[in-house]
């Protein structure tokens, strides 16, 4: 039997990394003990457009993603105010379209700061996109997520959730990690003890 949300529904969550010319989108649904993927890539606006014309291509692409997978819950990157104040105005702009789209398919929004996200599917809150990207495709099972990094990101954001809600899996000792990611960091971290060693490699 599939888990299912608070309201009945079977839990089909979508992560969105906002962005306001490339936005990444992933959705995961479980099934027992699994985490399987139905979609993910990215919306695409063009750069050098005004910035309400992009919100509305962003928020468009969106519209067609939810109405295809009817996902029951989203995750979404918070704002992060560090080095790069422009940056996260922009993100901050394309969180906006996302939300707006989320509320009129009355999709419940829970929203994760990147570190949080970061630590549910590596284990660790410092780990880089191509980390991320790695754990990302050993905890799902895919051999290749292509495209840009935002799509893996998105992926991320929906692990992340989906192994947070009171339907998904339950913690396991191992740093309160879900037991499919301390499965798949430990699966990851052999695979890598047993390349060869190039000569001189410490």
């Amino acid at each position: 039997m599939r888990p299912v949300s608070p309201d009945g529904k079977i839990l089909r969550v979508i992560g969105i990394d906002p962005g306001t010319h490339v936005c990444g989108w992933g959705v995961v649904a479980r099934e027992g003990a699994r985490l399987v993927p139905l979609g993910y890539g990215v919306v695409r606006a063009p750069e050098r457009a005004p910035i309400e014309r992009r919100l509305a291509v962003v928020a468009a692409g969106l519209r067609e993603v939810v109405a295809r997978f009817a996902p029951t819950a989203a995750a979404i990157e918070e704002v992060f105010y560090g080095r790069d104040v422009r940056a996260a105005v922009r993100i901050g702009e394309g969180r906006g379209a996302a939300l707006v789209v989320l509320a009129e398919a009355d999709v419940p929004v829970t929203g994760y700061a990147n570190n949080v996200v970061k630590r549910a599917v590596t284990g660790a809150g410092r780990a880089g996109k191509e980390g991320v990207h790695r754990m990302v495709k050993a905890i799902l099972g895919l051999a290749a997520i292509a495209g840009p990094l935002d799509a893996s990101d998105a992926l991320a954001l929906a692990v992340c959730h989906a192994n947070r809600t009171a339907a998904g899996a339950a913690a396991s000792g191992s740093g309160g990690l879900a037991p499919s990611v301390a499965a798949a960091i430990e699966r990851q971290r052999a695979s890598e003890r047993a390349r060869p060693r190039r000569p001189g490699a410490r």
